[in-house]
């Protein structure tokens, strides 16, 4: 049975390995298996779904904010391309005269227009703001020459007035954006992204000097950022990189819903506080602290070229109508500039998407595996079923607890924890569960299903459903060999059945026999005994094996009982359909012993079946019942080890059977207690008994009266006529005074 559990075991363990490295496999081509489609949806649904994400900018306490040229705002422009540089230079002059720590002006002035200049002197003016502010950042977009990428800085004529150059990359630009940059590599350096020189801006440090430490170094470290998201590239130290692979960046987290300018309930204004464009020298001189200490960041809100999806697409605020928002407060598209602005955001937080080290997410997999596939294993479908739902459950609940940092129930937080924001593979979790269990059913209903209903075939009629169930959790058992078990062993004869065959029809005869085997083997199953084997009319059956059962005796003499109580049904039944039927009666003998019990014989065919001087004695006693008249007849080793109170018997004999020499002391069984016998067969017991124990004192001439008075209440009384007979031998030829009262038999 160890080896057997050390086999199932393994087994498992194959099972749950190969759905964790399954499970890996999905999530590395998840492109191609959809597991990355569904972990992203599985993102959006923790950023949307967390109170942080459903703050609004006012309430959030964010220093960033938002300036959109919106489509309201171009509307009254005489053109569009360029954006007009004296509306950008009033829009310097007044967020600057506000008080705004970093303006960050998200439009490529890559080239001057002296023509436009003539008319509104936009360039000159532009130039001049940018200086007067002295804290304005360009941007510019990474191009790819045939010395590697570079960053394509905007003109000299606004950039040597910026405080700085950033770059306005994004990681992912054609799909949904995931990343933030932090930077690019550009010739033999790196330049700052937008959100990171701002980033310094507000935190007093030098942009440059941080690009510079961070190349020499091989990495960038910024507070709370993940050592793995700043690691430059090796092979951009080394020249080596393909050209264009030219981004440094980081899963940015969004931290909520897209903003808006629209006048808006405040639930549905979005992330940071935004305004439009041309509201903007109109309120900040009034309004200045809307604006004072703030990183300002100036881009488009109304290019489709410049809108993006993330994980916020399509999200409407709790309690929004869909139906009534209109295109300019959907929230299906997040600009440009707001991308740059939730990378910023991390960065001022200092709280990072993190992800999940190799060990962590092998040891959540294997956890997720071994719950469900060993729970479908060892405990069947449905409840392996159960714990994969479980299990699921738990995988959903914990990834909710990493990401907002706290284990909580709905109103109630029972633990901070001291970081936010993990990613753990929920769905790769899922899936390694889900796998698992499926393998686990697959193997215990294909494999182990072919041996349990082959089990189950062999001793469905044999034994009860019960005991069929228990051996078939237990293949084990079925092999080719025994084992020592204690059993209690029945033998039944049917009576007269010999000379009943020679006169009925065989057809006839047939008939009856199925009915009474089918009857008497429906009696040892319902007490869970094992159905060895049909000798013709006699049955063998044996109790406490293949499974343990601390009654066995017991149940073993109730069945002869109740044997005999349905043999009078049956005389019964026979005698109405046939007047002139002969009545039947059925012969038992019980014994318990240490046996052999397991499958004999070959390897292509064997019996379940038990062997041993136990079971011999059984069989000896059988037909022992003839010598006494008889029906039911039990060792001293049955009744030692069954419940005796359960039963009414009384002491035959001391018998020596044939083959052995050492005696046993049989009993009758005569009915369980506390049935009454008829009130001559009470007569009869109470006489008997009386007689017996004057035997055992060699008072010949008592015991004969006692046993004259048991036959004249029942003349029919088989033990008392063979106790009288031997009274009567006895007193003409007294046995020898060692004689120790055991009746030696010397046929079967």
């Amino acid at each position: 049975m160890r080896s057997e559990r050390l086999k199932r075991l393994s087994i498992l363990g194959i099972i749950v390995l190969s759905s964790c490295a399954v499970a890996l496999l999905a999530e590395r081509f998840g492109s191609l298996t959809g597991v990355e489609q569904l972990e992203l949806q599985a993102m959006e649904f923790r950023q949307r779904s967390t109170a942080e994400s459903r703050r609004e900018g006012a309430d959030r306490g964010t220093d960033v904010l938002l300036v959109f040229f919106d489509s309201a705002s171009v509307e009254s422009w005489d053109y569009l391309s360029p954006f007009p540089r004296a509306v950008l230079a009033d829009l310097i002059d007044a967020v600057s005269s506000a008080g705004a720590t970093a303006i960050g002006v998200d439009v490529y002035l890559d080239r001057l227009y002296p023509g436009l200049n003539a008319l509104d002197a936009g360039d000159d003016r532009l130039r001049e703001s940018i200086a007067r502010a002295g804290n304005v950042f360009l941007v510019a977009r990474t191009v790819v020459t045939d010395s590697g990428p570079r960053l394509a800085a905007p003109h000299p004529y606004f950039a040597d007035a910026a405080a700085g150059v950033a770059a306005a990359d994004l990681a992912n630009p054609f799909e949904m954006v995931l990343d933030g940059t932090l930077a690019v590599r550009s010739g033999a350096g790196l330049e700052p992204s937008l959100a990171l020189a701002l980033y310094a801006q507000a935190n007093g440090l030098d942009v440059d000097s941080l690009m510079d430490a961070a190349w020499a170094a091989g990495e960038l470290s910024l507070p709370g950022l993940p050592r793995a998201y700043g690691e430059v590239p090796p092979t951009w130290l080394d020249g080596t990189a393909p050209p264009d692979q030219n981004i440094l960046s980081f899963p940015v987290r969004f931290v909520g819903p897209p903003s808006h300018t629209a006048v808006l309930a405040a639930e549905e204004r979005g992330t940071f506080p935004a305004y439009a464009s041309s509201v903007v020298p109109l309120v900040a001189p009034f309004t200045p602290d809307a604006f004072q200490g703030r990183l300002v960041l100036l881009g488009t809100g109304f290019h489709d070229s410049d809108k993006f999806r993330t994980p916020f697409s399509g999200y409407r605020p709790p309690g929004t109508d869909a139906a009534m928002v209109s295109a300019e407060t959907a929230y299906d598209w997040t600009y440009g500039v707001e991308i740059h602005a939730n990378a910023l955001q991390n960065m001022l937080d200092g709280e990072y998407v993190r992800t999940v080290p190799s060990w962590l997410k092998l040891l959540l997999l294997l956890t997720a595996a071994v719950s469900t596939g060993g729970i479908a294993f060892w405990a069947g479908a449905g409840l392996g079923g159960l714990a994969t739902l479980v299990a699921s459950a738990g995988i959903v609940v914990t990834s909710f607890w990493a990401w907002t940092g706290e284990v909580f129930l709905p109103g109630v937080t029972l633990l901070q924890l001291d970081q936010r924001f993990l990613a753990l593979p929920l769905v790769t979790g899922v899936l390694a569960a889900l796998l698992s269990y499926v393998g686990s059913v697959a193997y215990v209903s294909v494999v182990e299903g072919r041996d349990k209903r082959f089990i189950k075939s062999a001793f469905g009629k044999y034994v009860s459903p019960d005991v069929v169930e228990q051996i078939s959790s237990h293949p084990e058992a079925l092999q080719l060999g025994g084992q020592k078990r204690t059993l209690s062993i029945l033998f039944s004869d049917l009576a007269g059945f010999t000379d009943l065959s020679e006169r009925m029809d065989p057809q006839d005869l047939i008939a009856k026999l199925n009915e009474y085997l089918t009857d008497m083997t429906r009696l040892v199953l319902d007490e869970e005994g094992t159905l060895d084997k049909y000798i013709g009319d006699a049955i063998m059956a044996f109790w406490n094996a293949p499974t343990d059962m601390e009654d066995h005796a017991t149940r073993a003499l109730r069945c002869a009982v109740v044997m005999q109580r349905r043999m009078r049904r049956l005389n019964g039944e026979w005698l109405a359909k046939d007047p002139l039927a002969q009545p039947m009666s059925v012969r038992i003998g019980i014994n318990t012993g240490e046996v052999v019990v397991g499958n004999v014989g070959g390897k292509d065919k064997f019996d379940y079946s038990a062997i041993g001087d136990a079971v011999n004695l059984a069989a000896r006693l059988e037909p022992a019942n003839k010598t006494y008249g008889t029906l039911i007849m039990a060792s001293e080793h049955t009744l030692a080890a069954a419940d005796a109170g359960a039963f009414r018997y009384r002491e035959l004999d001391r018998l020596a059977v044939k083959g052995k020499a050492k005696p046993v002391t049989v009993y009758e069984i005569l009915e369980e207690s506390p049935v009454q016998l008829p009130a001559h067969r009470e007569e009869v017991i109470k006489h008997y008994e009386a007689g017996l124990r004057s035997f055992r004192t060699r008072d010949w001439e008592l015991a004969a009266r006692y046993f004259e008075a048991a036959l004249e209440a029942d003349e029919t009384d088989g033990p008392s006529r063979v106790y009288l007979e031997r009274c009567r031998e006895y007193a003409a030829n007294p046995p020898p005074a060692d004689w120790d009262f055991v009746v030696r038999r010397t046929v079967k």
